[in-house]
């Protein structure tokens, strides 16, 4: 889906213009569909997405914000297409949302943490026009529940919850001192578990970040169950471009350079598929390229550099030094388990490095074989480092080169 780049006039094009094929569009609906339409038990859905820094998620977070409250960039008139026909928003859901994202969040301590989660509910308060009744018994929890339960009986309907970059603050809980972090951690789960005591007032909630933690724990029940579409493959491309894509997107400026610098476009494809795509998030073995970076190319006058190692990993290198960086049981090894579905916890370890590195875009599947044992199959796996660019930046977060090195056109980029 989609990028942050000044070429789009406003979030709103990136959904719904003439930039992005028509299947795009239609898949990004039909995810809002699968999530409003999934039957629910005694608690509302909770769903999941993890990409890789870079695909846009944020974006996404915020257009489904913006199609649920039907904002005035978004007429009900609004045309859509799903299963090859035309379609407006009136056929869509229509909800008031809660929106959250931890993006900005930095705490050192559990009662840091604490004040600033009270501190985000309050804002939210005043954003809905709401009455908070906070004081210094007030807990995350409660004040989350009041929120919810305000927002959805002043609308008398039930409302949506969008969590943006949920991982922060177990990152910021596993880097606080030892004896902090699971109180930390318990705080957080705690108030996301509101949204499974809610299903009179939550109809469902959407969870996206880079990383996928455990949301359950021995001190606090958190939700446990929680549908992760990562890598469900209807979705596979939906956060990434094809290489088609990037053609039918930046198609006259590529020309314009490839007549420029004498190669073909299927050369300078080529060229920017080995430096910036082969991710793959499905067994269907769809390669996308990461949107972030082939703006970054287009923007900065279609230099090739290292744009991932601009990204925090902060927490990837805290684990590299507690695991080592010794990689070699993980790269071009046949046979490997589907590493990239498991849940981490706050500190990794063994093969938990692997889920690391593939949900954060370092590793991606390479091969997938099916094995049929009579009656049942197993899958198992064989990963890669996707391209020169996630490469590169390894090569930086492990300190195998320096800042300098981030201002030299990727090796084996040259046209």
């Amino acid at each position: 889906m989609g990028s942050d780049s000044g070429l789009y006039a406003n979030l709103h094009e990136l959904i719904v213009s003439d930039y992005l094929r028509v299947e795009k569009s239609q898949n990004f609906f039909d995810l809002l569909s699968r999530m409003e339409g999934t039957a629910t038990l005694k608690s509302p859905n909770v769903f999941m997405m993890i990409r890789p820094r870079g695909f846009g998620l944020s974006l996404s977070s915020e257009a489904l914000c913006s199609v649920l409250e039907r904002t005035r960039e978004f007429a009900e008139g609004t045309r859509y297409y799903s299963g090859g026909m035309k379609k407006t928003l009136s056929s869509l859901p229509h909800h008031h949302v809660i929106s959250l994202d931890f993006k900005k969040t930095a705490s050192r301590t559990p009662q840091e943490f604490s004040d600033h989660l009270l501190d985000m509910i309050q804002e939210l308060f005043w954003e809905h026009h709401l009455q908070g009744q906070r004081t210094s018994f007030t807990t995350p929890k409660a004040y989350f529940s009041d929120l919810i339960t305000q927002l959805s009986e002043r609308h008398k309907d039930k409302i949506v919850v969008l969590i943006d970059n949920y991982d922060i603050p177990f990152i910021l809980s596993s880097m606080m001192e030892p004896r902090f972090r699971q109180q930390a951690v318990s705080i957080y789960l705690e108030m996301l578990n509101v949204i499974k005591q809610q299903n009179t007032y939550v109809q469902w909630a959407m969870l996206s970040g880079h990383i996928k933690f455990s949301l359950a724990s021995e001190l606090s029940e958190g939700l446990p169950l929680v549908h992760d579409l990562s890598s469900a493959p209807e979705y596979d491309t939906l956060f990434g471009f094809t290489r088609d894509e990037v053609m039918g997107i930046f198609g006259e400026e590529i020309q314009n350079h490839c007549n420029t610098s004498g190669i073909t476009t299927e050369a300078f494809l080529n060229i920017l598929e080995s430096c910036y795509g082969g991710f793959v998030f499905s067994d269907r073995m769809m390669k996308v390229l990461c949107p972030a970076c082939i703006n970054h190319v287009i923007s900065n006058g279609f230099r090739l550099l290292p744009y991932s190692a601009g990204g925090d990993y902060a927490f990837l290198r805290q684990t590299l030094q507690e695991c080592g960086s010794d990689l070699g049981w993980l790269y071009e090894k046949d046979g490997q388990d589907p590493l990239f579905g498991n849940s981490l916890p706050l500190r990794p370890s063994g093969k938990q490095l692997g889920s690391l590195l593939i949900q954060l875009g370092f590793a991606t599947r390479d091969r997938v074989t099916e094995h049929d044992l009579g009656g049942f199959s197993t899958w198992r796996y064989r990963f890669c480092c996707p391209n020169k660019d996630m490469e590169a930046t390894l090569d930086y977060i492990t300190g195998k080169t320096g800042q300098q090195d981030l201002l030299k056109e990727l090796a084996g980029s040259q046209q």
